[in-house]
């Protein structure tokens, strides 16, 4: 629980390089990891989505444009970001304040399941709370029963609230290909 876990950093190529700028594919990596079990460390840039391969390092160490008043660009600012450059943004500063006030995500336990047909599931706990986390790799869409499945952790709960959309889930809910929810587990 004291580790520090990264996606990159000064001396790796930036992630979103690493996967290809695949979008979805980055956005569920940040939403693992500010949910999962250790201390989450972002580089600088990561939440506008900077690009760079580490060799040389040079690439991955320039300059958070905005800094300086010559700069062409503001990044500090939401009408300096790209729309795809907000919706990152937005994505980490959702999950970072729901992060430093949930027990469950920065001390509680941890159970996860085995992946299955594209789908890798952990929940956060605590005696305050249960968060589901829903990984869904395929190219398909999956549907989430929880009353039939994981009901170790969710035999006694009957709804979800989406972090990341405010959206209420039932006991049965959908996932898209290639996406990550974060459920907080009503009673």
């Amino acid at each position: 629980m004291g580790q520090v876990i990264f996606l990159d950093n000064h001396d790796l190529s930036r992630f979103y390089s690493v996967v290809n700028e695949d979008l979805e594919k980055y956005k569920m990596a940040l939403t693992w990891l500010l949910t999962f079990r250790g201390i989450p460390q972002l580089y600088y840039g990561d939440e506008i989505i900077m690009r760079g391969m580490s060799n040389p390092d040079g690439l991955v160490r320039s300059d958070f444009a905005g800094g300086w008043k010559e700069d062409r660009e503001n990044k500090f600012i939401k009408e300096g970001r790209t729309e795809k450059e907000n919706e990152v943004f937005n994505l980490i500063k959702t999950l970072a304040n729901y992060r430093k006030n949930s027990t469950a995500i920065t001390t509680g336990k941890m159970m996860q399941y085995a992946p299955e047909n594209g789908l890798y599931i952990y929940f956060r706990y605590d005696d305050k709370e249960t968060v589901m986390c829903i990984m869904n790799t395929s190219d398909s869409k999956k549907e989430i029963d929880i009353t039939k499945a994981y009901t170790d952790r969710t035999r006694t709960f009957t709804s979800a609230e989406n972090i990341l959309t405010g959206k209420h889930e039932g006991r049965v809910f959908n996932i898209e290909p290639h996406r990550m929810m974060v459920l907080s587990l009503k009673k």
